[in-house]
């Protein structure tokens, strides 16, 4: 049955654990969207031999009015249950979390001081005009999206589900008082063409975690999607060199 509120309902966006060596990475989706959003760099993981996995959050990749029935905690445990599932397999497991997904990977983090490390892209501590929300959700349901397809591989909801909207907020409330329990190693990724978030989101973050090795790394021609742009291969390469050592500062060592 064809879904008007989903767009590229053709991708894959289901929950994936595609098992491998024994490091473990649990990758996490943003609001609105589905797995896809971090499904190509899921698969290049996948390629070289980690173990990965991917949790659907609930309400997600449905309708948008399931979305707006869930709350913020029931995306963590969604969250926490595949974290779990990998552990079982693996000796060490690092997070990368997309936008909410991020502030998700910090409250994962904070529950689990043995999470290897976190990588953080775009992390929606702040998000532009989400204060609206606590104003719009009780007189509507949704509201449209206003950005127009960036052809980028995303699959997702084309509204924001308002009361959902007003959860995540209270996520981003939550997940500032969390920061001084972060004492992983910490990569924060963002995308200097990125219009969603605030653009003090990852210094925010950096000041209020406890982590003695912390680094944060900007692409040039990225929007909020790191993981979907056309850095991704970049964006990788950060990726694999911050979890053979992730006592790194400043920017890895690698082949550009």
């Amino acid at each position: 049955m064809n879904n008007p509120y989903i767009r590229n309902p053709q991708l894959a966006g289901e929950e994936f654990f595609w098992l491998g060596n024994q490091t473990g990475v649990v990758l996490i989706h943003g609001f609105t969207a589905t797995t896809a959003e971090v499904r190509l760099a899921a698969e290049l993981l996948h390629q070289d031999e980690y173990t990965t996995a991917g949790p659907l959050l609930p309400g997600h990749g449905t309708h948008p009015k399931d979305l707006n029935r869930t709350t913020w905690q029931m995306w963590l445990e969604k969250v926490k249950e595949i974290y779990e599932k990998t552990l079982h397999h693996c000796e060490n497991v690092f997070v990368i979390g997309e936008s909410m997904g991020a502030l998700l990977a910090i409250e994962l983090a904070a529950q689990h001081p043995e999470v290897a490390g976190l990588m953080l892209f775009s992390p929606a501590l702040k998000a532009k005009n989400l204060w609206l929300a606590r104003f719009l959700s009780p007189f509507k349901a949704y509201l449209e999206k206003s950005n127009k397809d960036d052809g980028l591989a995303w699959k997702g909801y084309t509204v924001y589900p308002l009361k959902a909207s007003v959860e995540l907020l209270k996520l981003q409330n939550h997940t500032r008082k969390q920061l001084n329990r972060i004492e992983q190693p910490t990569l924060i990724v963002t995308g200097d063409l990125d219009k969603t978030i605030a653009t003090n989101s990852a210094e925010i973050i950096l000041d209020g975690i406890q982590s003695k090795f912390k680094q944060h790394i900007q692409m040039n021609e990225s929007t909020h999607c790191v993981l979907l742009d056309k850095e991704l291969g970049l964006a990788y390469r950060y990726v694999t060199a911050f979890m053979s050592d992730p006592t790194l500062t400043g920017h890895p060592n690698i082949d550009c």
